[in-house]
């Protein structure tokens, strides 16, 4: 194995991307009996209901993200006993993401095409959260600049899932607030770990939450309060990541407003 470059054991990828993609196409030939309860919540009666979709998309979130503990411990310059609950966060955000979108194309070819190019996302993911356990790996500053991009990314289509799935704002902004959390915390600790990063994060979730709640209440398509809420977890980050570096270099600040503009683009024209 290259001393410089350690590459991701390819067993593992593929028993791995391979159990995800069962957890998919069981979701069109496995009926499971849904499961409805009531729970009191703060003196209000909440409807919940499991079925096959929420089952499978559930399993095949546990399943990347226990895969990518599996592939990450492989690494031969991960320190035993070390965590590596952050290099979950992408991969599982990435396994729910694809499912669900997938849930929602009718069965034929689009379906399959989708399907690969869920195959193609995860293992995407995986090798790239594996290139990013030494901060010594010459591919690490090329692996963040992608990790980053994907995790916007799948935080705007998870935000998206949220909205578009139409739960209670009891359900949705807590899962707002982990969502915008779980990726600001990820992406923090992108630079040297810091204690102070689940703090920074837990701001930037709760911040994520409060727009979410202003924003349940209005007559918003889902595209747009998705990209309102990516764009304000992407400059809270990009602050807090700035304000640990030191300040807002000039590359920082063209990147804030090319991305701003983007965002606001897509929320004024997108439907």
């Amino acid at each position: 194995m290259d001393r410089e470059r350690p590459q991701p054991d390819r067993d593992r990828l593929s028993v791995l991307t391979a159990l995800v993609l069962v957890a998919y196409i069981l979701t069109r030939v496995v009926v499971l009996p849904a499961l409805t309860t009531e729970i009191r919540l703060l003196g209000l009666a909440v409807r919940v209901q499991v079925n096959t979709l929420s089952v499978m998309l559930v399993l095949a979130g546990a399943l990347a993200a226990a895969g990518a503990d599996w592939l990450i411990r492989a690494h031969p310059w991960h320190p035993a006993g070390r965590s590596t609950a952050k290099h979950w966060i992408v991969p599982g955000l990435a396994a729910l993401g694809a499912g669900a979108i997938l849930a929602r194309i009718p069965q034929g070819p689009a379906w399959w095409v989708g399907l690969m190019l869920a195959a193609v996302l995860l293992l995407t993911v995986l090798a790239t959260e594996f290139m990013l356990v030494d901060f010594d790996d010459p591919r690490y500053d090329s692996a963040a600049v992608g990790l980053t991009a994907l995790a916007y990314l799948l935080l705007a289509g998870s935000l998206y899932a949220i909205r578009a799935g139409g739960l209670r704002a009891t359900f949705a902004i807590p899962l707002v607030f982990l969502a915008a959390t779980a990726v600001a915390w990820r992406l923090l600790l992108l630079e040297r770990p810091r204690l102070e990063s689940g703090i920074y994060a837990s701001v930037i979730g709760v911040a994520a939450a409060q727009i979410a709640w202003g924003l349940h209440y209005w007559p918003i398509t889902p595209l747009r309060s998705a990209l309102i809420l990516a764009l304000a977890a992407y400059i809270g980050t990009g602050l807090i990541q700035a304000h640990l570096r030191g300040g807002i270099d000039r590359g920082a600040r063209i990147e804030f407003s090319a991305v701003s503009i983007l965002a606001l683009l897509g929320i004024g024209f997108l439907r």
